[in-house]
């Protein structure tokens, strides 16, 4: 005869995760609900959906809100149905830009939407302590703003110029004096109490204009202007390289990228003395759209010369689209049919060709959603056992 012993109970914890995982990620980006709404699209039981909106409700991640038929201003026969909302104000989150002539910050709610922003200006000859105290000065005026104390933030991330290494340092910066060897991240967070994500600026525009722009799972993104630089997002996910230097066409002297704006700025157009090279493009660009047959061919060229590195990118990601932003994005009535024709007689396929969608805040919204993807990534990593708390998934 086999005897039999008591069989412990199965520890259910992975398996309440999963379902409030499944119970925010319903309501986190959609209108309130009623729990028989969340119990059909999650496909849990109406009674387990009750106590999971209950426990995320005693947290904090979730609020109740007023029946439908109230909302409506019908009175209500028999009781009411639950409905619960998704606590955005829970938490926030901090997107920096760090630019050559501006810095810029945002702050947004869990649901993304921007409560809060600040900017200053800056020098290109600025050290690197003034600039760091400006974005400290816009970061500040954001908080205010939103009216949030660092405690509120839960996340943050920031743009620079630059390869920026996988620890947030940037290890070359041609534009930024100071920059060299720094992490202004680290510099940044002690006044957030919370980790400050570094990436290069091009990426976090292409993150941005994946997100809020032009999407496409495979995406070109390239900063057109005084400097040049690239972003890539390969199948929806942004790609940094081991080292940060993806996209670095600049560095290979051959794909025309590092003296290229430099010869559009000093075209002689028969005008005089432009001031510094951004100005100095400009006029261009203005010359050649009023017929000037020099400015025509320097725009001619400028478009040969960047097409260069966008060609060996797409040769070697063969991307759905190619978004053209930066300074010089005003000019893509001139720049893109030109990309257009330089691409089609070198690419087997030609992608679609854009002007960014997002102008000057492209970089602080990529980087809101680097920061958003790391509450993101807390959330799904966190222990079982551990209760899904706002104390947790800031790491306090």
């Amino acid at each position: 005869m086999t005897e039999s012993f008591p069989v412990p109970a199965r520890d259910q914890t992975p398996l309440r995760r999963v379902n409030e995982l499944s119970v925010l990620a319903v309501l986190r980006d959609g209108a309130p609900r009623s729990l028989r709404e969340v119990s059909h699209a999650t496909g849990l039981s109406w009674r387990t959906t009750q106590v999971v909106a209950e426990g995320l409700g005693t947290h904090g991640w979730l609020a109740e809100t007023e029946a439908a038929s109230e909302i409506a201003g019908r009175k209500a026969v028999g009781r009411p149905a639950r409905r619960y909302r998704f606590r955005a104000e829970a938490g926030h989150v901090v997107g920096l830009d760090i630019g050559v002539h501006r810095v810029q910050v945002l702050v947004a709610d869990l649901a993304a939407e921007v409560v809060g922003s600040g900017s200053a200006m800056v020098s290109p000859r600025d050290p690197a302590p003034d600039r760091l105290a400006a974005a400290q000065g816009a970061l500040n005026a954001a908080l205010a703003e939103a009216r949030l104390a660092p405690a509120d933030i839960w996340a943050a991330a920031m743009g620079t110029s630059g390869i920026v290494g996988p620890d947030g340092t940037v290890t070359t910066s041609a534009l930024l004096p100071g920059w060299n060897g720094l992490n202004p991240g680290k510099l940044i967070s002690p006044s957030l109490h919370c980790d400050v994500e570094v990436a290069n600026d091009a990426n976090l525009a292409a993150l941005g204009e994946r997100w809020r722009g032009h999407g496409a799972k495979t995406v070109i993104y390239v900063l057109v202007g005084t400097r040049l630089g690239a972003g890539l997002i390969i199948d929806g996910r942004l790609h940094r390289g081991a080292a940060g230097a993806a996209g670095e066409i600049g560095a290979l002297r051959g794909a025309g990228w590092p003296d290229a704006a430099e010869r559009l700025a000093t075209t002689d157009i028969g005008e005089g003395a432009a001031g510094d090279r951004d100005h100095a493009a400009h006029r261009v660009f203005a010359a050649a759209r009023a017929g000037n047959q020099a400015a025509r061919a320097a725009v001619d060229r400028f478009a040969a010369d960047i097409a260069h590195g966008i060609a060996a990118m797409v040769l070697t990601i063969d991307p759905e689209l190619v978004v053209l932003g930066g300074g010089f994005s005003h000019a893509a009535d001139l720049l893109l049919p030109r990309l257009g024709a330089e691409l089609a007689g070198t690419c087997p396929h030609l992608p679609l060709l854009k002007a960014s969608a997002l102008g000057d805040d492209v970089v602080a919204l990529g980087a809101l959603r680097l920061a958003l993807d790391a509450v993101d990534q807390r959330l799904t990593e966190l222990g079982s056992a551990e209760p899904l708390t706002a104390a947790a998934i800031r790491g306090l």
